[in-house]
């Protein structure tokens, strides 16, 4: 039975098959003279003897332990102690001792039917397991029944496997008798035991240990080793961490004596990890499972992330960034964390770029302000989001100016595709033609807008942009035009056109060539050029 303090203890017992093959000679198992073999006494064996020894104890019930010949399983010898009847004597040998170990004990004893007939005779081996005060915490023990003159023979006991207490520190064997005497031999101990440690890996040494520093952004690169510390190969080792990005692989079977290591990783580490104690468990069937613990410092990453690109003149209003396209100087750009919170701002170059450096890694966005452009750029905003490749297109939202949001870190130093592009205002252009009854070239009242009269738009090129017909008040326009240079032709057929410039082309004049029936080439002066008209002379 199971004793501790005096207490039965249960539920120390694993679910394990209790028969122990023993080999010839006892050999293989973790009790250090299984065989005692040698001399009185055998050899690692202490003896407790009963005392005081009353007077005129015979000298075959004396307190001894010694070793004899006759009975012996194995070998030449058996062990033997002799003491006087109801005197309790003990031997010991200490075994070694793994905590959390399983130990399984096997053993050949026998004693006389004399002393079997005794029912309150002490008779009995097994395992104690001691605290670090030298007090029992656990006993596992039998009663020997066998009487050794029935066959002249030591009859084997398999005792229940016992776990080691977590308050225990050592562990022996002992054989106790209060009669004269007790035999024992082949003491043959099954140890299932497995040790496990965890390791990280320094990533400034490349050494391994229990603690770590590591980048945030990086990767911890972890190593679990199980060690097999008993005497039997142990099967299905299970390890794991919730902290591995992946599952430890399982272990299928370990050699007493042997180690295997496993690995795992946790990529993108955080500062939020900083202090992160890291568990694997271990498990082998039913043995109690042991933990190992790392713990890593995560130090913030160095600041030397950028993040810039280009404002510019989007001439052709596509959204891309095409050849020959200028950039826009003087662009206040301004960065954000993720939680919209500004962090600095730059303005554009001389030719459109800008660049914030030194960055920490984190999430970021850039946001342009247009509300104060060089004068040259007065009125301009912004060109279509997203329009192609990431690379050569406007990232800036027209509605407020900033762009998504971009991280930047281990997988992305560097991010030069935050650009902006900005279009030049949109014109109008016309408006009016009419009859000059007087034919002084200018707009009196009475004067009538002639209608019908097509009009061309031209660049300064001289390529059409596009056409229109006058009115029934002989009004027309060329509407939403890009910033630029223009000409306007009438086509008045067989008529002809009043005097050009009366007014100085004030608007009030008439701005067509006679000859050739066009304005001159001009930029319009504003958002609205309505000075392009024309007069007819009466038929």
């Amino acid at each position: 039975m199971f004793m501790a303090a005096g207490v039965l203890v249960s539920g120390l017992i694993p679910s394990y098959a209790q028969a122990t093959t023993v080999p010839s000679g006892c050999t293989g198992g973790a009790a250090p003279n299984p065989s005692v073999e040698q001399g009185s006494p055998p050899d690692g064996y202490t003896f407790n003897p009963a005392a005081p020894v009353p007077p005129g104890t015979p000298r075959s019930k004396q307190p001894r332990l010694s070793t004899a010949s006759g009975y012996q399983p194995d070998g030449d010898k058996y062990a033997l102690i002799s003491t006087p009847d109801k005197m309790v004597s003990t031997a010991y040998a200490a075994m070694k001792f793994l905590p959390g170990a399983v130990y399984t004990l096997t053993d050949w004893t026998g004693t006389n039917d004399g002393n079997l007939r005794r029912a309150d005779a002490v008779q009995e081996t097994g395992l104690r397991f001691y605290n670090g005060s030298g007090k029992v915490v656990l006993e596992n023990k039998l009663k020997v029944v066998h009487a050794v003159e029935t066959d002249g023979e030591l009859a084997r006991q398999d005792f229940p496997p016992s776990t080691a207490p977590p308050s225990a520190s050592s562990v022996k064997f002992f054989a106790a008798t209060d009669r004269n005497w007790i035999m024992w031999d082949c003491v043959h101990l099954r140890v299932d035991s497995f040790s496990a440690k965890a390791e990280v890996r320094d990533p400034a040494s490349g050494a391994w240990g229990t603690t770590a520093t590591i980048e945030a952004g990086t990767t911890a690169n972890y190593r679990f080793t199980v060690t097999n510390d008993g005497t039997t190969t142990l099967t299905g080792i299970k390890l794991e961490d919730p902290y591995c990005d992946v599952k430890p692989a399982p272990i299928a079977s370990l050699d007493s004596g042997k180690s295997a290591t496993v690995t795992c990783d946790h990529a993108n580490v955080t500062e939020a990890d900083n202090g992160h104690v890291s568990t694997v468990s271990v498990s082998s069937g039913t043995l109690p499972k042991k933990t190992a613990t790392t713990t890593i410092k995560v130090t913030p990453p160095p600041a030397i992330d950028e993040i810039g690109e280009f404002v510019w003149n989007d001439v052709d209003r596509n959204g891309l960034q095409d050849s020959g396209e200028p950039g826009v100087p003087g662009v206040k750009v301004t960065l954000k964390d993720a939680s919209g919170t500004a962090l600095g701002t730059l303005t554009t170059d001389g030719g459109g770029k800008y660049r914030f450096t030194k960055l920490k890694d984190g999430i970021y966005q850039v946001c342009f302000d247009i509300g104060a452009l060089p004068p040259e750029f007065a009125g301009y905003t912004f060109t279509a989001k997203d329009a192609g490749d990431d690379a050569k297109d406007s990232d800036a939202d027209p509605a407020n100016g900033c762009t998504a949001t971009t991280t930047v870190g281990p997988r992305k130093r560097v991010d030069l595709t935050l650009a902006a592009g900005l279009n030049a205002p949109m014109s109008r252009l016309g408006d009016f033609v009419w009859l000059d009854k007087d034919k002084d070239g200018l707009q009196s009242r009475d004067e009538l807008g002639v209608p019908d009269v097509k009009v061309t738009l031209k660049d300064a090129s001289g390529k059409e942009v596009g056409s229109t017909v006058t009115g029934p008040d002989g009004r027309y326009a060329f509407e939403s035009l890009v910033r630029g240079s223009y000409q306007v032709c009438f086509d008045v057929g067989s008529r002809q056109l009043t005097r050009s410039g009366a007014a100085h082309h004030d608007g009030t004049d008439s701005a067509a060539d006679p000859e050739t029936g066009c304005t001159p080439v001009a930029e319009p002066g504003g958002p609205e050029d309505l000075a392009r008209d024309a007069g007819l002379l009466p038929s």
